[in-house]
């Protein structure tokens, strides 16, 4: 799996220098400390995904293994079949991941004319020592996430920063305990190719949504 590591590292580099920034956006925000430029990424909006970059370039082919929020043990591939929404976020953030589950709801209720089975939406961790799988399904609960379409990933630190470095996600635990993140959200086509990426906080959610209707309208 290091292959697709590297792969994707090399082209986060190339994403993230072609940031398109057309609609100014609210200040992308961590839920810490701020963060030096050189450590996250700047500018918010859609990320420019190169035609035909990630062919063959699965997130489902990493073999590493998850738990969900009811704590049953699951693979990535698991999740293929259908066009998924994929962010990161850590439960004990007070900030900036509540917005993203916001941005995610809000995107959720543009799609409502499609079926449970057609959408899905993960959310991954980034503090895996305290986000068990019981916190996970007590987060899930508390903001109503409807447990047929909303799966809620944890595993091992390792697993998760290469899940990380592919979805283009930065980030970094602080003394505090705290962790400053980048915001993005990606979209993953059946096969878990990412195929469009939206970052920062309160994005108009139409270029997403009109990305998952594209993919929708091929299966």
């Amino acid at each position: 799996m290091k292959r697709y590591t590297l792969y994707f590292l090399a082209l986060a580099a190339t994403v993230f220098s072609s940031c398109q920034q057309d609609v100014a956006q609210e200040e992308d925000s961590c839920c810490a400390k701020p963060v030096a430029a050189d450590q996250l990424p700047a500018g918010t909006g859609t990320l420019a995904i190169p035609t035909g970059a990630m062919t063959d370039m699965s997130l489902y082919n990493l073999e590493s293994d998850w738990q969900n929020q009811r704590g049953e043990a699951v693979k990535l591939q698991d999740l293929q079949g259908k066009v998924q929404l994929v962010a990161m976020i850590y439960t004990h953030c007070s900030y900036a991941c509540p917005r993203i589950v916001a941005d995610l709801k809000r995107i959720e209720s543009c799609l409502k004319e499609f079926k449970r089975d057609d959408i899905g939406i993960v959310l991954v961790t980034m503090d895996p020592a305290r986000d068990t799988p019981e916190r996970l399904n007590a987060f899930a609960t508390s903001n109503s996430l409807d447990a047929k379409r909303w799966v809620l990933l944890t595993s091992e630190q390792d697993n998760i920063r290469e899940l990380a470095a592919l979805l283009n996600m930065k980030y970094k635990t602080e003394l505090d305990g705290e962790i400053s993140h980048s915001n993005i959200i990606s979209v993953l086509n059946a096969q878990g190719e990412i195929i469009h990426q939206a970052e920062g906080l309160g994005v108009e959610p139409d270029e997403t949504v009109n990305a998952i209707k594209g993919l929708l309208q091929k299966i």
